[in-house]
């Protein structure tokens, strides 16, 4: 896909199975106060039962829409939309999840100006069930847990390496993880990311997360040992 100049952050969304959310998801990423020209939304699909490719293609012209032909997983789908994208900096935000409108601007601009800082994230109004809400301060342990409300450097994403593509859960974890060894961090402290919690998404599958919080700490720690020998 060929690159598009001039951008300054892309916006990955990812949705599967999410036709009652991704709209929602995807005005809240295309209305922003950073000049539109700066920035780009791309949204994959990660090969919908549902009619999710239906309401995503209603924004074709306003975004750039991705559909897998299977479907691989968030990682997968999150690798697609990154090695597609133009942008300095990127941020992935889930398709039942949505931001403030001030988000790409004031994120970006900690970057811009900040040449120390690797990545940038945020505090989040976390959305419940029942839609009543609550802020939440993100420190980087809950961070780690969820990963919301996050911009990247993408040269630095291209150092790390993306995503796991074996991991269908906890992916966050695992890259976050291995981009702090290498590039700091910094907490801003406005709640610009909305965090939607409902039955069955995968922040919901507290064991299997812990598992392979396990495997992945194990993983890299092996990884290590090999480094120094």
């Amino acid at each position: 896909m060929e690159k598009k100049p001039g951008i300054l952050v892309s916006v990955i969304i990812t949705c599967y199975n999410l036709e009652k959310y991704i709209s929602r998801a995807i005005n809240s990423c295309i209305n922003q106060t950073l000049p539109e020209k700066q920035y780009e939304v791309i949204v994959v699909d990660d090969c919908s039962t549902d009619s999710s490719w239906e309401v995503i293609s209603q924004f074709q012209g306003l975004v750039t829409a991705i559909k897998s032909e299977k479907n691989g997983g968030v990682s997968a789908a999150s690798n697609k939309g990154i090695s597609a994208s133009s942008g300095k900096y990127v941020v992935r935000v889930d398709g039942d999840d949505f931001i403030n409108k001030n988000f790409l601007h004031t994120m970006s601009e900690v970057l811009e100006w900040n040449d120390d800082i690797g990545f940038v994230y945020c505090d989040q109004i976390v959305v419940e069930k029942d839609l009543s809400r609550k802020q939440e301060i993100n420190t980087l342990d809950k961070l780690l847990d969820h990963g919301a409300g996050v911009m990247f450097r993408r040269r630095y994403l291209d150092a790390v390496g993306f995503y796991d593509e074996t991991l269908r859960n906890r992916e966050d974890y695992d890259l976050i993880l291995r981009y702090i060894k290498n590039f700091d961090g910094h907490r801003l402290r406005l709640p610009y990311y909305r965090y939607c919690k409902r039955q069955g998404s995968l922040s919901s599958h507290a064991e299997q997360r812990q598992l392979l919080k396990n495997e992945i700490d194990k993983k890299l720690k092996s990884q290590e040992e090999l480094k120094d020998e």
